[in-house]
């Protein structure tokens, strides 16, 4: 075994860097190094979500604060989940999927998400929070980078 090799790694919340995807806020909390795994806390307003999309990467999402509406595609039947505090969201690679905060207050989950979802999230990030419905310009922008980065829109649920 190469014990002396591995490490445990503390995270603190000063180290963690914050901006903004469209509407909701995304922190990077941690990189598990050696491997494509990374920690994430996204913060929904209310109102804001992602369209229904693929990716070939899997991801797992926690609920620690406020409900979100999870969509998916099981088998060609759409079905939508009430995910609350403490329920776990498993997604898998390619599986279509997408959320949206439907209540009255800000939803933050914390999601494990791989180095390439990382990428697409810092290319499209601003350090500014939106001051209103994302713009038609925001919008293309955000679109174009999915196709560069794996990510695939589908026609609304």
């Amino acid at each position: 075994m190469t014990w002396h090799k591995t490490k445990a790694m503390v995270h603190p919340a000063v180290s963690a860097r914050g901006f903004w995807v469209m509407g909701d806020q995304v922190t990077v909390r941690a990189k598990l190094v050696g491997t494509a795994l990374n920690v994430i806390d996204v913060t929904v307003p209310p109102g804001s979500g992602t369209p229904p999309h693929t990716h070939s990467s899997a991801e797992i999402f926690r609920i620690l604060e406020g409900t979100l509406t999870i969509w998916t595609m099981i088998d060609g039947v759409a079905r939508e989940y009430e995910a609350e505090p403490g329920d776990v969201v498993t997604i898998p690679g390619d599986a279509p999927h997408g959320y949206r905060n439907a209540g009255s207050v800000p939803a933050t989950f914390m999601a494990i998400v791989d180095d390439e979802m990382i990428a697409f999230f810092e290319e499209a990030a601003s350090k500014d929070a939106p001051s209103g419905p994302p713009t038609a310009e925001m919008v293309s922008r955000v679109i174009e980078l999915t196709g560069r980065h794996g990510i695939q829109i589908l026609q609304a649920a």
